[in-house]
């Protein structure tokens, strides 16, 4: 008995390793899926290449390893099923994944598997603007907003009481006379706050001086207020500002419909303080072959075109063999000079989603500034955000430190967020 209570654990045991090994390889192969293989491919449906749903099935573990490897190596090697795909998609040879290793590609096979045996994703509708979005606190309502009002309030105030210390002086230094030179007095008079502290000023006023006090008045109460708005919400504010481009480029279509990363496009993203406009060599990796006919009678896409005039490509002889011209984009997003942003830092380091600051670009037709990219907006974020600590090897040493502090979270405020250098020098 003791024996098969052995073995009987031994064999579940087994079975568990099994289990959790493919559940982990499921993990992994969605990981280098979305690395290597979501620019030009999807499980349900058709990208650049084809559908991948049970490829599994279509061909053997042996031979999918050698074309992932190698496909080019497959299509020489006369193989009928890879020369038939390496046909259909325009004499396309597929990128060689030469250097993932063999338990990686099955893990790559697993993902695939596990993704084919479940219903395809719905397509997201657009819910955010594709036009620009409303300019919401960009100052076009009311001029008295909760700062400008208090400010403007302020002023008033402070005026008043000089107001009233110069009335009181005016007050004291006639009761001085009055004592040296009693003949002076009033009959019958008796100090009243506002007739001798306000109403001389009113009454000895001539048409000049009141104009200008009038003037100063309603700059006090209104133009100051509505100024100090203006500059603070408008001036180099673009929030909504969504300009046509030489190129109707559709991140919709592109980060959205077909889950292209944002990285493959603006490589440098992780590497530089810019995200880079890409090239139009990076168009032309999709593009040379793929020309949105389908959708144009059986001739080339006018957008692609734009794209084929600034390579200088011919598709017919799909030879680079014309003039090249830039492509002339309009810049979105801007900072001041004196402003600094590092897109390295935030996207490496901090792992911040493009959409934290951008929105949801995935959804737009027609990409739109999403926020104000205003210091307050920063300053906002930084002091509402954590630092990943335990997930992230470049804070290994804070981790161990606020550990050792009993502390749980710490934001990114706390970490020099706020220093004045980090964004201007």
């Amino acid at each position: 008995m003791k024996i098969q209570s052995r073995s009987l654990t031994l064999i579940l045991a087994f079975l568990f390793s099994l289990s959790t090994s493919f559940a982990q390889s499921v993990e992994e192969g969605k990981k280098l899926f979305d690395a290597n293989c979501t620019a030009c491919h999807a499980v349900h449906k058709e990208v650049v290449g084809p559908p991948l749903k049970d490829v599994h099935k279509r061909r053997d573990e042996a031979w999918l390893i050698k074309w992932v490897k190698n496909s080019s190596a497959v299509v020489k090697s006369g193989d009928a099923y890879a020369n038939a795909i390496f046909k259909k998609y325009n004499e396309q040879v597929m990128q060689s994944f030469g250097s993932l290793k063999d338990a990686e590609i099955k893990s790559l096979l697993a993902y695939i598997k596990d993704e084919s045996g479940k219903a395809p994703a719905p397509v997201p509708g657009a819910t955010a603007s594709t036009t620009g979005g409303t300019n919401e606190g960009s100052g076009s309502g009311s001029f008295f907003t909760p700062t400008t009002l208090v400010v403007g309030i302020g002023i008033l105030l402070m005026l008043l009481l000089i107001w009233f210390m110069l009335g009181r002086v005016k007050h004291l230094l006639e009761e001085k006379i009055y004592v040296q030179k009693p003949e002076l007095r009033p009959e019958n008079y008796e100090f009243k706050f506002f007739r001798d502290t306000f109403w001389p000023w009113f009454r000895g006023l001539n048409k000049t001086v009141a104009t200008i006090m009038g003037v100063l008045i309603f700059t006090i109460l209104f133009a100051i207020p509505s100024s100090f708005n203006y500059a603070n919400t408008e001036v180099g504010v673009q929030k909504g500002y969504s300009p046509s481009q030489p190129i109707n480029f559709s991140h919709k279509i592109h980060a959205g419909d077909f889950k292209i990363d944002c990285k493959y496009c603006h490589y440098s993203v992780e590497k530089s303080k810019q995200a880079s406009i890409p090239s139009a060599s990076t168009c032309m990796n999709c593009h040379s072959y793929v020309q949105a006919k389908e959708k144009y009678n059986g001739k080339i896409s006018p957008e692609i075109n734009k794209i084929y005039t600034a390579v200088g490509f011919n598709p017919e002889t799909k030879k680079y063999d014309g003039p090249q011209k830039p492509i002339k984009w309009v810049r979105i997003h801007n900072l001041p000079d004196h402003a600094v942003f590092n897109h390295s830092t935030h996207v490496k380091v901090g792992k911040v989603a493009c959409q934290k600051c951008h929105g949801e670009v995935q959804e737009m037709e027609k990409v739109y500034q999403r926020n104000s990219l205003q210091m307050g907006w920063c300053i906002a974020c930084h002091k509402e955000s954590n630092i990943d600590l335990a997930n992230n090897a470049y804070y290994s040493k804070l981790h161990e430190r606020m550990k050792k502090e009993g502390k749980t979270e710490v934001k990114v405020a706390e970490n020099g967020g706020l220093e004045c250098s980090k964004c201007h020098y």
